[in-house]
């Protein structure tokens, strides 16, 4: 019930900020910072056309807006959009080379269309940037496992493992990384930390 509770608050309070920012651009209709928030709220909503219309306003009205091509690059991601959310994420990171979160993404997207090498080095210059992301060794490790580089991918799940112990997924990683490389003891005490 506590969960239900807090989501039912979260679209309350997202409804709400929809309806200022509306109001926002009600006064003064060429906000672009105005319309990439509501762009992003209504990305929260999951109206991801909604927020593709409103943030592509923003950046008609200022195409140098990094935080707009990251949530745009996001809502066509979350449509299954991988090629549009690379051209945004890339766009992104073009006026803001240190957009570390776009980078990420990068990764995430190049990662759906099969396309691990640059995967692999958008989550390279993500850790160069941020290294202290368990997720972002993690999903570098799954990259690896899946390139058959399978010693990278150990290294990349004790990185995740040492920055978060009890991070389970990274273990079970560690230890799927452990038998492809026929390290098969490695592998059982793996298995046996997820008991």
């Amino acid at each position: 019930i506590g969960e239900r509770s807090e989501r039912a608050e979260a679209q309350q309070y997202y409804q709400k900020a929809v309806a200022a920012f509306k109001e926002a651009l009600r006064l003064r209709p060429n906000y672009p910072k105005a319309l990439n928030n509501l762009g992003l709220i209504l990305n929260k909503l999951q109206d991801y056309p909604g927020a593709i219309e409103n943030i592509k306003r923003a950046l008609q009205l200022r195409p140098d807006f990094p935080e707009a091509q990251y949530n745009l690059g996001t809502a066509y991601f979350n449509l299954r959009q991988f090629k549009d959310a690379i051209t945004a994420f890339q766009k992104a990171i073009e006026f803001k080379p240190d957009f570390v979160d776009a980078y990420n993404n990068l990764g995430a997207a190049f990662y759906q269309t099969g396309d691990f090498d640059q995967a692999i080095a958008s989550y390279v210059k993500t850790l160069s940037m941020r290294p202290d992301s368990a997720e972002t060794q993690n999903n570098l490790g799954k990259l690896y496992v899946r390139t058959k580089r399978y010693q990278e991918a150990v290294t990349s799940f004790k990185a995740a493992i040492a920055l978060r112990p009890s991070y389970a997924e990274a273990h079970f990683n560690l230890a799927v990384a452990y038998t492809a490389s026929g390290n098969k003891l490695g592998a059982l005490q793996e298995y046996r930390t997820l008991k």
